[in-house]
This record gives C-alpha cells, structure tokens and sequence, in this order.
C-alpha cells in the first residue's frame, strides 16, 4: 500500500511540490507553511502501470485520494525574498529488469519569480546534482497562498528515465497542480 500511495509525483515533481508566495509578502515577514500538490489522475495511473512509484518522505508526506490522485504535502521550512525552501524529499522507486531503482529528490526550493522548483537529485546514492524539476505555470498569488499548475521542466525526464530504467517521463509532462499556504 505505501508503494501505491508513493505512486506519483515529481516528479513533484513535485513538489511537488512547492510553489510561490508573493516577494512582497515573503519578505516583510518570517513564514512557514506547506506546499501541497495533487498529481492528475492520468499520471498516476501512468506511473503505476510503469511500476514507478512516489513518495512524500518525513517530514513531507503522500497519500492517494479520491478518486485515486497521488497527493504530497512539503513543509515550508524558510522564506527568503523570492524563494521558498522545504523540508522533505521525493522519493522515486521503479522496479523493473535490473530490480529496484531509486532517486531522491531533497533540498527543495521553489523560485517565484522564475517559476521553477529545484532540488538536489541523487539516483540509488549518486549525486547528480542540483536540477530545475519542476516549472510553475498558470500561478496565482494571494495574500498567503498561491496556486500553479505543475508540469515536468525541460531536460528532467531523461534523467529521471535514465536513473529508473523507464520511459514514462517526457519534459514538459503536466504533472497537475499545487497550492502553497504560508502563515506567520
């Protein structure tokens, strides 16, 4: 049940995964929150079907909801100007022909301004390095929360393909939305 509820995400995405709070509103106060993401049915089933599977890891987290959505939360863990870091990873598993294969996805951070999540990926212990995962689109800010579209940022899915032995990523993926809450 944990390898379904971890299906989807990321690919977070997701963080997601992560997403913006006005640069306004982030830098006249110190914020914490979460980031909240729900990742489209299709894609679920997709990743399912291709035996890969997300997860939210502590402290984030992930479950399935109706009617069958992967859902991960991250921690808001600081707030500087612009950009939003998380607590958390997103974890990946795929199991295919060469057994079980694995990425992390940690040091979350959302870019507002750019619209882009990044995070440092390491693919079954090996650190490849810090990637822009996520792009932001359709993005709307209020006064604590802030909504967007999530989808797979450009040169991503060959990494995330290539370290789990698949083919079910493709740039540009829409992955499905999210919503960041920040509270003082």
């Amino acid at each position: 049940m944990k390898k379904i509820i971890g299906i989807v995400a990321s690919v977070a995405l997701a963080g997601a995964l992560v997403a913006p709070a006005t640069t306004a509103v982030a830098a006249e106060r110190s914020l914490t929150g979460v980031t909240a993401m729900q990742i489209n049915l299709s894609v679920t089933e997709a990743l399912l079907k291709a035996n890969v599977y997300v997860n939210g890891e502590d402290p984030g987290g992930s479950s399935i909801i109706t009617p069958g959505k992967l859902a991960l939360a991250f921690p808001v863990s600081g707030v500087n100007k612009a950009k939003i870091s998380h607590k958390g990873s997103l974890f990946l598993s795929h199991y295919g022909p060469m057994g079980w294969r694995t990425v992390v996805i940690d040091n979350l951070v959302a870019d507002v301004d750019k619209g882009t999540l990044k995070g440092r990926v390491y693919a079954t212990d090996t650190d490849l390095g810090t990637y822009t995962i996520f792009t932001l689109t359709n993005v709307k800010s209020g006064t604590s929360q802030t909504t967007y579209t999530i989808k797979l940022a450009s040169g991503v899915a060959g990494v995330l393909n290539s370290a789990l032995g698949t083919h079910v990523f493709s740039d540009g993926m829409r992955l499905g939305s999210g919503v960041t809450t920040l509270v003082s």
